[in-house]
């Protein structure tokens, strides 16, 4: 059974942050492969529950998977606002 180290939850929120920033750096390309080229953006802050110490917010539309960072305002695709919400999420 692994267990997590300080060291190893350090290496995982660096390998998620940096899929944030790819997220963000990519939107349209990821969008595109998903196959929606025209969307409007909407503007959401990802909440932070409570009882849950992740640090990202994982949402999936058509096989792209999109990365937010929680308790910041992010700016992301209707579609893929429209699951968040749907699922309670945002």
């Amino acid at each position: 059974m692994a267990t997590m180290t300080t060291n190893n939850m350090r290496k995982a929120s660096n390998v998620l942050g940096k899929r944030c920033e790819d997220t963000k750096k990519n939107m349209k390309a990821k969008m595109k492969r998903a196959g929606c080229e025209t969307y409007k953006t909407v503007s959401v802050i990802v909440p932070r529950p409570y009882d849950s110490g992740d640090d990202v917010l994982t949402i999936g539309y058509q096989g792209e998977m999109f990365y937010f960072l929680r308790g910041q305002k992010a700016e992301m695709p209707e579609p893929v606002a429209e699951i968040g919400m749907n699922c309670g999420l945002l």
